[in-house]
């Protein structure tokens, strides 16, 4: 608001622009003086902000490549050297989910969006005491549907969003060749209910979902998870029947998760 009252203002005299400035501070109780950030203030703030947000990634150069941000380039960023373009900054904030207030003021204090389907996902369909995964990386190892057929290997990776928890992960290249990462991309959510862990996932314009039905090992609390995986694909309703599944947690154990990587992408 201030740097538009700057603006709406330097052209007038300095005595009413003090008038305009002293009955602004009467009806707000705020002196807009005062509060005007310098843009050495606002990128040390975007880098603070950019920098806890990347931390949940073990690998900058890969978080980088996700982005299509040069290396050096993202490092100006969260050092507070540099500021991103308008179309590198929508980029940014589309990945992580945030919105342009990052530049503004603390992580921790940007108060989420109240979109009505945020609400339904945090309210109704999220466990708001326990989430079922804990953050970080995880192998999911899909038994093979038939003799002739190898198992199929996958890397997901889950964060926590208020009490959202999100999953993302690539179809194999091997099974898509010819496919761009983004369209091989799957999102989706998981939540918990009673002793079970259900996910639901998808790439991009719901061309097919994937349900997951998972039970903790007994034995391996918090690092194996044994169940069902059910698919369905466009133009084919019927789906594909289950598929025995497990799921390991990795972390952020980056030489585990590169590894596995190469793996799922060689099928």
């Amino acid at each position: 608001m201030g740097s538009s009252l700057r603006f709406l203002t330097d052209a007038r005299p300095q005595c009413c622009r003090n008038r305009v400035y002293s009955k602004l501070k009467a009806a707000t109780g705020k002196d807009v003086t005062e509060t005007n950030r310098s843009p050495a203030n606002l990128r040390r703030m975007f880098g603070a902000n950019l920098k806890q947000l990347a931390c949940q990634y073990p690998s900058v150069s890969e978080l980088c490549r996700q982005l299509g941000i040069n290396r050096t380039q993202f490092n100006r960023y969260l050092a507070g050297e540099s500021f991103p373009r308008p179309d590198v900054l929508d980029r940014i904030c589309r990945f992580f989910d945030v919105d342009a207030r990052i530049l503004l003021k603390p992580l921790d204090e940007i108060e989420p969006s109240g979109h009505p389907a945020s609400e339904i996902f945090d309210r109704f369909l999220s466990d708001r005491v326990q989430p079922p995964f804990a953050p970080g990386f995880y192998h999911a190892a899909e038994a093979a549907s038939g003799p002739r057929q190898a198992a199929r290997h996958r890397l997901v990776f889950v964060r926590q969003i208020r009490h959202c928890t999100l999953l993302r992960s690539y179809e194999p290249r091997c099974l898509m060749p010819e496919t761009p990462a983004s369209a091989r991309e799957v999102q989706g959510i998981a939540s918990r209910v009673g002793g079970q862990i259900y996910t639901l996932m998808s790439r991009r314009g719901a061309q097919d979902c994937q349900m997951m039905v998972l039970s903790e090992h007994p034995g391996a609390v918090g690092q194996r998870w044994t169940g069902h995986v059910y698919r369905m694909s466009e133009g084919a309703a019927a789906g594909s029947g289950a598929q025995r599944l497990e799921l390991h947690y990795l972390g952020y154990d980056l030489p585990a998760v590169l590894q596995l990587g190469r793996k799922a992408n060689a099928c």
